[in-house]
């Protein structure tokens, strides 16, 4: 990353070296206001300087310093171009607002490196599209909260933690978990749900799970149970078995 520290070159005058008579040819106002043009050797300088101390002057090297003691202003009533062939330090010590009442475009040729030491909001009042041709690494120390009508994912889901909704979680293609799928609400798919290293192999419209498969109340679209294969290592019936409720360990899985 560039350095962004940078401070106020000092001006030839104000150094050891003074300007010498008769190089220095001075003319001043009453009120203070003076323009200075030095022909000092190696020391060529030129000052136009206000009473109040806003200035604008010429180093010896070429450097220009153009300082204002009070608000700045600058209005140009066509176009403008700007050309740094360098480092380009901006420092703002207040508050900075950028307002483009047109198009904005932005390119850079390099890499883009942006610290916010607060808060950082975006609002868009229209679409968002953002096209990463690489990866696309996203990492939050908190929360990372989605609020949307819908959230469409094309391509395959990798979640090495936990997936915790109310809602429903509707899949076209199959959903496989190495623990258990958990719903409390639904789980849609047309494939197959895969949870755990299966006892039978998972084939459309079958329920797969080596650990457990938790719903309140299972359907599929012909009504019955019976269309649905199931299998599980372990089950517990709603309603009261033989007085507990639950069927325990079986040896075979129940089809």
């Amino acid at each position: 990353m560039a350095d962004l520290s940078w401070t106020e070159p000092e001006s030839a005058a104000n150094t050891d070296y003074q300007p010498i008579y008769p190089y220095n040819n001075i003319q001043q106002t009453e009120s203070g206001h003076f323009l200075e043009m030095d022909d000092t050797p190696t020391r060529e300088r030129v000052r136009l300087q206000h009473r109040s101390g806003t200035f604008i002057e010429m180093h010896p090297n070429g450097d220009e310093v153009h300082k204002v003691y009070g608000n700045g202003y600058e209005i140009t009533i066509q176009d403008k171009n700007v050309l740094i062939k360098g480092v380009c330090n901006i420092t703002v010590q207040g508050d900075s607002v950028f307002h483009v009442q047109g198009d904005s475009y932005n390119q850079v040729d390099g890499n883009v490196y942006q610290t916010v030491k607060g808060d950082l909001n975006q609002v868009v009042e229209g679409n968002c599209e953002q096209t990463v041709n690489g990866d696309f690494d996203f990492n939050a120390q908190g929360d990372f909260n989605i609020s949307a009508a819908n959230v469409n994912i094309n391509a395959d889901l990798n979640v090495n933690g936990d997936i915790g909704t109310n809602q429903t979680v509707a899949a076209i293609g199959n959903i496989t978990s190495q623990m258990q799928v958990s719903a409390a609400i639904g789980i849609q798919t047309t494939g197959f749900i895969n949870a755990g290293v299966p006892t039978l192999a998972a084939l459309p419209g079958t329920i797969t799970s080596s650990v457990s498969v938790n719903s309140p109340i299972i359907n599929d679209y012909i009504g019955t149970l019976e269309s649905v294969r199931v299998g599980i290592n372990a089950h517990v019936h709603p309603g009261v078995q033989n007085g507990s409720g639950v069927t325990g360990i079986i040896a075979t899985p129940i089809l």
